[in-house]
């Protein structure tokens, strides 16, 4: 039986983000009992059309430092970075990061859905693919060797020594979900971690990543929730065309048996909903799947964000304890 750990995708984009709800927001998550908090990644920020959102993005490494100071026991995990940063950086944030919360990190990683970002920053958007592997190889590196040197396709450096190292060893999870989204999972990451996905796409996806690999790969799964007392209140007004297409993967998702997503079942996995007693059989399906981290993306309510922390916390999470 899978031991599963709850998490939050954290309110630092968007409207309802500010500074309290961070910070104060988080303390709260951990006396409430959840086991992590998690962050998006964005340098050109626009918000999905199911959000209706501005245009506030708070820097995901900077809003986990923040949080990693009032904070003992949440795990703080990224999902996930994108190919925004030069390698040996990446490594010294989250070597930081890891040294200033005492450990607790995991670096969810993926290519992204704006292939603007990266020549932002001064690197070829075409060759994420190889950025994201080479960025994985120098991390590893230098959390554990000094005066280390590297030859990549794209990058290279000689004689490097980064301190602080990471508390512990980071693990390193993939988002997204397709096809060769599983092959970066099987080949170089520790964990998969896709957000919004159909549940037969998942299906499908982990069959795929149970063939190329027999690596023990720590499964998370990050799935839209409204949860309500009142089921029918949260069942109401849900933009089941918009939550369809948010996903950059959205176009390789396995379709319900109509051809489109038409209903809110047809959401399945991706979607969350319901009184207490839904979403918990919701989430015994992840459990039967064996995802160990489980993290609620709240942005359909997080007008409501305390108050659902509350409910989740009293009316869901006791019954998987």
């Amino acid at each position: 039986m899978t031991k599963m750990k709850f998490g939050l995708l954290l309110p630092h984009f968007g409207k309802e983000a500010s500074r309290e709800r961070l910070i104060d927001g988080s303390h709260m998550c951990e006396e409430l009992g959840f086991d992590s908090v998690w962050v998006r990644d964005h340098l050109l920020w626009h918000p999905h059309g199911m959000e209706k959102a501005g245009l506030k993005f708070v820097e995901p490494l900077i809003t986990l430092a923040a949080i990693a100071a009032v904070t003992k026991k949440l795990i703080l995990g990224t999902a996930v970075l994108i190919p925004v940063r030069w390698p040996l950086k990446f490594s010294q944030n989250l070597a930081s990061l890891s040294y200033i919360a005492g450990g607790r990190i995991i670096a969810g990683i993926g290519l992204g859905s704006n292939t603007a970002e990266p020549p932002a920053v001064g690197l070829r958007g075409e060759d994420r693919a190889e950025i994201m592997r080479e960025t994985v190889e120098i991390a590893r590196l230098i959390w554990k060797e000094n005066n280390a040197s590297y030859k990549g396709k794209i990058f290279s450096f000689e004689d490097v020594t980064i301190e602080p190292k990471p508390v512990e060893p980071i693990p390193i999870f993939y988002g997204g979900s397709t096809k060769a989204s599983i092959r970066r999972v099987a080949e170089y990451c520790d964990g998969w971690i896709p957000g919004r996905v159909p549940m037969a796409t998942f299906d499908d996806r982990l069959n795929l990543l149970r063939k190329l690999t027999d690596r023990k790969i720590t499964l998370g799964n990050i799935p839209v929730m409204r949860i309500d007392k009142d089921r029918a209140r949260a069942r109401a007004d849900i933009d089941i065309e918009a939550l369809a297409g948010s996903s950059e993967g959205s176009s390789h998702w396995i379709k319900p048996p109509s051809g489109r997503f038409e209903t809110i079942e047809d959401l399945e996995g991706l979607l969350i909903v319901g009184n207490p007693d839904d979403c918990a059989a919701e989430v015994e399906k992840f459990r039967q799947r064996g995802v160990e981290h489980l993290v609620f993306d709240l942005r359909l309510q997080y007008h409501r964000y305390e108050e659902t922390l509350r409910l989740i916390s009293e009316e869901l999470l006791p019954r998987f304890r």
